[in-house]
């Protein structure tokens, strides 16, 4: 036989032991992990539960969701998990007991895979580490297989976290077969130093869900939903599939039970409608109350309708939140439109003795408008008037544009005043202008009249308007 080195005999010798290990060790994992989990009865995978802070539980077909200050959420109407009948119900955020309802999730999304895709997947793992400890069986170097070794226990160990820690105690058996190989590769290799990440904490399956609620249980979470409701429509219609839940489940459940709730429900319903028609005649009085008043800008009236909803509100329990804030808002933005119209009515009154003043002094120009109405309509048709007609008018409306040029109009009045002075001075050129047409027989001096003479009668008519409402009180206008 030949000679080998006593140093190479014992490294081949420890080569062959780690490897006999390893390979144990793959068989271990085919002997453990191809034993299917213990049949258990299968608990509701759809129902999550939200968890109130005073202790009460309510029943989620489906995960929730929340949106902005509120949990939303559909919740079964009768025993059991299906989805025949369901009621979508809205709690206040600040009212669930965010930890329970959390963890209680991740109960139920561990339910869920372990039933569906857990074992695949969990089967899928034993396959990569098996393979993964024989491929460390054949590296020569001790480093390397050590390096190897250690990699595949952090993948083993890391799986159980992503995976709702499903199977954790078989993965938990294995990494001790595990590192125990490991400690002795890091022997092999020279290294004394205890690394505790060994020994690091494997996730911690969460607990199994609650079986479907009973009839009962739905009862009391149904009125649990109705008195957490915010509107009275929300919570009638809760107390009204109470009772018909209580009318289909009529010999199952106990009588006396029943009974005390079918009263309780009865009673709180009756409350509800009473309290629906004080709102409802709340809303109906303050609106028509509040829209005379805005209309008069009455302001302080407006202010008493507002604190007397506010009392009423508070007297009646504060039940429809909604409601009242919409009907508040519309008070608020009638307020603002009589306050705008308070408003506008005192500057009509500071301007009234200025637009009285106006009017006496535009009488004069007003009246020596209208009496050249006809002859400028006739300028506009080109049908006249005669030349004598033409040239006396044009008189009167020279001396009446010399006294309208000397009225000062106040502010709100100027755009109106700035109207009549345009249709005088249009009237006058209209006459100007028929006047050389007849002295020239000129068929086109006649159309420019004309043109003239049909602007100045528009921009008159609009301006007797404009002025006609500037100066009407706000309420005419």
């Amino acid at each position: 036989m030949a000679d080998y080195p006593a140093e190479a005999g014992h490294d081949n010798l420890r080569r062959h032991h780690h490897a006999y290990r390893l390979t144990a060790a793959i068989v271990c994992v085919a002997l453990v992990w191809t034993v299917a989990p213990r049949a258990q009865e299968a608990p509701s995978r759809v129902l999550f539960r939200v968890f109130l802070t005073d202790g009460r539980v309510l029943s989620s077909y489906g995960e929730w969701a929340r949106v902005d200050d509120r949990v939303v959420f559909s919740m079964p109407t009768r025993g059991g998990s299906g989805t025949s009948d369901l009621h979508l119900v809205s709690v206040a955020a600040d009212r669930v007991d965010w930890t329970r309802t959390d963890e209680y999730a991740d109960s139920v999304r561990a339910a869920a895979y372990g039933a569906s895709r857990g074992d695949a997947d969990f089967a899928q793992l034993s396959a990569n580490v098996a393979k993964a400890l024989n491929d460390v069986a054949l590296i020569p170097d001790p480093a390397v297989r050590l390096v190897a070794a250690e990699q595949a226990r952090q993948s083993l160990a890391a799986w159980p976290g992503a995976h709702y820690g499903y199977r954790v105690d078989e993965v938990r058996e294995f990494l001790g077969v595990l590192d125990g190989i490991i400690a002795e590769l890091r022997v092999a290799v020279g290294q004394t130093r205890f690394d505790l990440s060994l020994t690091s904490p494997l996730a911690v399956p969460p607990g199994p869900p609650l079986p479907p609620p009973s009839d009962a249980e739905v009862v009391e979470q149904l009125v649990a939903a109705a008195s957490l409701a915010d509107t009275t429509i929300e919570r009638m219609s809760l107390l009204q599939t109470v009772l018909g839940l209580l009318d289909r489940a009529v010999g199952t459940l106990p009588a006396a039970w029943a009974a005390r709730i079918r009263k309780s429900v009865t009673g709180d319903l009756a409350d509800d409608r009473r309290v629906d028609r004080a709102y409802a005649e709340l809303r109906d009085t303050t609106l028509e109350s509040s829209g005379k008043a805005s209309s008069r800008g009455d302001v302080q009236e407006l202010e008493r309708l507002r604190a007397r909803v506010e009392r009423e509100d508070d007297r009646l329990g504060k039940k429809q939140a909604g409601e009242v804030a919409a009907l508040l808002a519309t008070v608020d933005l009638q307020i603002d439109a009589a306050r705008q119209v308070r408003l506008a009515h005192d500057h009509w009154e500071s301007q009234a003795p200025a637009f009285r003043s106006y009017r006496r002094s535009m009488r004069n120009s007003f009246s020596t408008f209208k009496g050249a109405i006809h002859n400028l309509d006739q300028v506009r048709s080109m049908s006249g008037p005669p030349a004598n007609a033409i040239e006396s008018t044009a008189k009167r409306m020279a001396r009446g544009g010399k006294t309208l040029a000397k009225v000062a109009p106040p502010p709100d009045l100027q755009a109106g005043h700035a109207l009549v002075r345009s249709a005088w001075e249009l009237a006058e050129n209209a006459f100007r202008l028929r006047s050389q047409a007849v002295a020239a027989n000129d068929i086109a001096k006649a159309r420019e009249a004309s043109s003239a003479a049909a602007g100045a009668l528009m921009l008159y008519e609009r301006a007797g308007a404009d002025l006609q409402k500037a100066m009407e009180p706000p309420a005419k206008q």
